[in-house]
């Protein structure tokens, strides 16, 4: 549903990022944090992206949006010592501005090795030579790149294998799926073990039930993320 009390007012100043941990399984503590926009108004209501983002596009703002998110997360976990990752778009990863933007905020940031860049599979993978480019920068800036949202349904496993990434977002619905399905059981499996043997870690993402939690732990997965252990929240706890 979109957003209407705020469509002539609207600008940036509102948006702001609400942090959710990614969990450290086996110690059940907070191994990092995802920063996700969110539109909050004066009278305190809390919007997502898809209820709000149809005012960025409106305003031409989408690339402003994104270093203003990044910008926000980078300030708040500037003296903290921890891990967090930021989304990019397909456009965020190829527009040069944007680029430029990210490279001079993290000129002369502290240990820019705890920043991720989150991408989809289907960005990175379909603009392929686009990612190559990105990566490269990524690279030199010393800033890991994590895969999003991936599904057997829509995703390459071994093309997703051989790119220059640190990390994979596996959802949730695929271990819900192994106990009916022998076939996605076996997918899973030989997802976390390539993962492995590639050096990248496997995130379990969008957990919301503990049944899917002790499957998520029987396969060994280390990290995971969800409704079951948080809601997006304006202060990293």
């Amino acid at each position: 549903m979109q957003v209407t009390e705020v469509t002539d007012s609207f600008n940036l100043d509102s948006v702001v990022p609400f942090f959710q941990p990614i969990m450290d399984l086996k110690n059940n503590v907070v191994w990092s944090y995802e920063c996700l926009a969110r539109l909050l108004t004066l009278d305190q209501n809390i919007y997502l992206p898809t209820e709000f983002l149809f005012l960025v596009e409106r305003q031409q703002s989408v690339a402003q949006l994104t270093q203003t998110v990044f910008s926000r997360s980078a300030s708040y976990f500037r003296d903290i010592n921890m891990a967090w990752n930021i989304n990019l778009s397909l456009s965020d990863m190829t527009d040069s501005d944007t680029l430029k933007f990210l490279q001079s905020q993290l000129a002369d940031y502290p240990n820019p090795k705890r920043v991720s860049f989150e991408i989809t599979a289907q960005n990175a993978l379909v603009e392929s030579a686009k990612f190559s480019q990105f990566s490269e920068i990524c690279d030199a800036l010393g800033i890991n790149i994590v895969i999003d949202n991936f599904v057997q349904q829509e995703c390459d496993l071994q093309a997703i294998l051989t790119l220059p990434i640190s990390a994979m977002k596996v959802s949730a619905t695929l271990f819900d799926q192994m106990a009916s399905d022998v076939a996605t059981e076996y997918f899973v499996k030989e997802l976390i073990s390539s993962a492995a043997s590639n050096k990248i870690v496997v995130i379990a993402e969008r957990i919301e039930r503990q049944e899917t939690l002790e499957v998520v732990k029987q396969l060994g997965i280390k990290y995971g993320q969800g409704f079951y252990f948080s809601q997006p929240k304006a202060k990293a706890d």
